[in-house]
């Protein structure tokens, strides 16, 4: 006989995650902040006021937008040789302004468009700030088949106005990783260079009309995520972030995300 303190108990224990297939087959489990074994509670707020274009955006508000967004990321169903994977400089401080380089970016996908015709999808961009104060582009084209005839110095024709390099991202997390950088995710040193982000900036954007898995939202229990852990079928992966802990005086680590990623199959 199930009692309702069971019931209550169980439910206070399960670990919400959401549960990815992608068209080849291979399947991702993307889970929550676990903490002590129970997820960490989320706290509604009210309202939010409007937007003032002129105020810079936070750092918590770069933190937040990063992580939402990378739910996103992982639901998409990229083909690797169908994509193009490309890194946008900016070369003249003139041109160093957001709104001056997020228009120039639609300006560069308008040459693409023109230049591949209907064989163009979608793009997934992430506008950086680099440590030297320069806007820097990470982008992901997307074209419906692989023989897109385009070079490094044909983008760097469309782009004009710096450099361009071409990467190759090999698995699905490196993909989130190019797109996120992880790395460099807000250790931006000089509080003064950040604020060229306007309070309504999208450092990312990603085309509606981009591919995507199937996704469902699903309850494991702490004894269920361990085991799929430990199976050896899935690789374990997180995506975290380091904030500045006052007790200690020191930066920390902290896990955003969990993720499995189901290895290729043989």
């Amino acid at each position: 006989m199930i009692t309702k303190d069971a019931l209550t108990g169980s439910v206070k224990y399960a670990i919400p995650a959401k549960e990815i297939t992608y068209s080849n087959g291979r399947k991702a489990i993307v889970c929550k902040k676990v903490i002590n074994g129970a997820t960490s509670p989320i706290k509604m707020r009210g309202r939010c006021p409007s937007v003032n274009r002129k105020e810079p955006m936070t750092k918590i508000a770069y933190k937040r937008t990063l992580n939402r967004n990378f739910d996103r990321l992982f639901e998409l169903d990229l083909i690797d040789k169908n994509c193009r994977f490309v890194s946008l400089t900016i070369c003249k401080e003139k041109y160093n302004i957001y709104n001056k380089v997020s228009k120039r970016f639609k300006h560069f996908i308008g040459e693409v468009r023109e230049r591949v015709k209907n064989h163009y999808i979608g793009t997934a961009r992430f506008i950086e700030l680099q440590e030297n104060g320069f806007f820097h582009i990470h982008c992901i084209l997307v074209f419906d088949c692989n023989n897109i005839d385009l070079t490094c110095e044909d983008f760097c024709k469309m782009w004009g106005w710096g450099l361009v390099d071409m990467k190759q991202v090999t698995d699905h997390f490196g993909l989130c990783d190019y797109l996120t950088n992880i790395k460099h995710d807000l250790e931006i040193g000089n509080s003064e260079k950040f604020t060229r982000y306007p309070k309504s900036a999208r450092p990312i954007y990603i085309s509606p009309n981009l591919p995507r898995a199937k996704s469902k939202n699903i309850l494991l229990t702490p004894e269920e995520y361990s085991a799929l852990q430990n199976s050896g079928e899935y690789e374990v992966y997180f995506k975290s972030h380091q904030y500045y802990d006052p007790t200690t005086q020191k930066k920390r680590n902290c896990i955003d995300k969990k993720i499995l990623i189901q290895k290729n199959k043989k």
